[in-house]
């Protein structure tokens, strides 16, 4: 099961515009949203609300696109944690209205929330809360599948 994940992130990662996005559980009922460069640069965090009970599925879709445009992202990861199967739907929805050809992909998010709560994410990312640390790691394994441990 991992190659198979690790196969298709790489070849994901490798067949477009080098920037990376992630949705993925902060808590219960937000989403974080890091996007990244080529070199796992971060460009911007955001918090999002599109899953029960808030249901601002049209407002996050409206920040999402605004992200897209402005970082040119060609890539989406959704976490496969809590929430990823109703994220994944808001990608879904969102992709059938924009004209970019931006792709998704789901990743693994074991050992995210080990790496965002860590002393090395904290000295790299210290003006951060753990959720958008956590953003950062899954939206990285996009750059490097083989590295996402080593966040």
């Amino acid at each position: 099961m991992f190659w198979k994940e690790f196969r298709a992130a790489s070849d994901a990662a490798s067949h477009y515009r080098p920037c990376g996005f992630r949705l993925g559980s902060g808590l219960p009922y937000r989403l974080q949203a890091g996007s990244c460069r080529q070199h796992g640069k971060v460009l911007d965090t955001i918090v999002i609300y599109p899953t029960a009970p808030q249901n601002k599925v049209e407002e996050s879709k409206k920040i999402l696109k605004e992200m897209i445009h402005k970082y040119n992202i060609s890539l989406i990861s959704v976490g496969n944690g809590t929430a990823s199967r109703e994220s994944e739907q808001v990608i879904v929805e969102l992709l059938k209205e924009i004209k970019e050809p931006v792709k998704y992909v789901i990743v693994n998010e074991a050992g995210a929330s080990v790496y965002s709560a860590s002393k090395l994410a904290t000295e790299e990312f210290p003006a951060f809360d753990v959720g958008q640390r956590s953003a950062v790691s899954i939206a990285r394994r996009l750059q490097d599948p083989g590295g996402a441990g080593k966040d």
